[in-house]
């Protein structure tokens, strides 16, 4: 296998010099703190997306040295209920730890006429909605994306986080050929001493993402983020189409109970296939890590880019 340094035309995009990241300065962005004053933010009336929480809109993060693009996730929060602002806080706090080219950057948060989530942007928004409009786009690009993906989630793993939401809709393009995890506001991280993090309740969860583990037990582990990669993989293979469509949750639910998956995407190669179903082994144990998925992709990616 090719290593990043041989010749660059055998390097893999993300070992080459386009993904140094949107941001060359990292480290003006490494406050001591969360805060940002709102007059270094430009907000711009441009929305990138919505949802219970708020809006997420364009705006300008005005540093000493530049002004940078941006991503700002407006809280709505009419009742000022103080639980919606720890959610808000502990997503930040999640992101403020992590720090990884395939993860997007949490810069700041601003608490102005309402509390605001300031993140790079990335400007190519969501990986199903992209390829869907998108469809003449390579298998050989989706697989590259799909990979970075897996990059960032062993980081995760590594890092003992759980992800809790990881779906094409939560993985952000910053070009064509460059994809970030975001929307951390699930995430959580595992106590050394633990390998999973267990719910209290259920909540508004995206079930036909979950493993079983997480649905029956309430369990979720680096093992149930596998699963739902699995989902997110064939969601990009099918160029943007929504998994088990037309069935209710209760119904995925016993399908997969019963020993059934969803079918290979047409334009989906059989040894990705193949991952995806191992991705979605009912027993938690005989699921791969992302150690082990990551490298599945990375020679997979490699063999077809000779």
């Amino acid at each position: 296998m090719p290593t990043v340094t041989e010749s660059s035309q055998f390097s893999m995009p993300m070992d080459t010099d386009v993904y140094r990241g949107i941001y060359e300065d990292p480290d003006e962005l490494r406050m001591q703190t969360l805060k940002i004053k709102r007059d270094q933010l430009l907000l711009s009336e441009t929305e990138l997306g919505s949802g219970n929480f708020g809006t997420v809109k364009k705006g300008i993060f005005k540093t000493t040295k530049s002004e940078k693009k941006v991503a700002v996730k407006i809280l709505k929060n009419d009742s000022n209920d103080p639980t919606v602002q720890e959610e808000l806080m502990s997503e930040a706090r999640v992101m403020q730890q992590l720090d990884n080219p395939y993860i997007v950057r949490m810069i700041g948060i601003c608490e102005a006429e309402s509390w605001i989530l300031v993140m790079e942007l990335a400007e190519l928004g969501p990986l199903h909605k992209f390829l869907a409009k998108n469809r003449d786009v390579s298998e050989k690009n989706v697989t590259e994306l799909v990979h970075q993906v897996s990059m960032g989630m062993k980081y995760l793993e590594e890092n003992n986080f759980v992800h809790r939401d990881l779906a094409a809709r939560n993985v952000l393009l910053v070009t064509q050929h460059y994809a970030k995890i975001s929307d951390f506001g699930l995430s959580k991280a595992i106590q050394s001493n633990e390998n999973y993090y267990k719910a209290k309740s259920c909540g508004k969860w995206p079930i036909k993402w979950y493993a079983p583990e997480c649905i029956n037990f309430l369990k979720f582990s680096s093992k149930s983020d596998v699963w739902s990669f699995g989902v997110l993989m064939w969601e990009a293979y099918s160029y943007g189409q929504k998994p088990y469509k037309g069935m209710k949750g209760m119904e995925v639910t016993a399908m997969i109970e019963n020993g059934k998956r969803m079918e290979c995407p047409p334009r989906c190669p059989s040894e990705l296939f193949e991952l995806m179903q191992l991705c979605w082994t009912y027993n938690t144990e005989e699921r791969p890590a992302f150690s082990s998925v990551e490298l599945r992709l990375r020679n997979y990616y490699y063999d077809i880019a000779q």
